[in-house]
């Protein structure tokens, strides 16, 4: 099975690492696949705040159990707290 490349934007607590970030994941990956290997690349020992932030692409927020089938450009979005 191929691989799929993924163009990554980072927001929030996540720019600390850049604008974006480049890898792949193999084709039929689902998007919380994505997100562990997101996990991965950024060399995360606590993966919490990518498991409880969204992926979305320009249009929509995309369901963890989605499954990915061609190179995507994707933002990962943390959760926002305030009052």
């Amino acid at each position: 099975m191929a691989d799929i490349n993924i163009n990554m934007r980072l927001f929030g607590a996540f720019r600390k690492y850049g604008e974006s970030v480049d890898f792949t994941v193999p084709k039929g990956s689902t998007a919380e696949t994505v997100k562990s290997r997101l996990a991965e690349v950024l060399k995360l020992a606590d993966p919490l705040l990518i498991r409880d932030s969204a992926l979305a692409n320009d249009n929509e927020i995309i369901d963890g159990a989605a499954v990915l089938t061609r190179d995507s450009c994707l933002a990962i979005l943390p959760p926002v707290c305030g009052g």
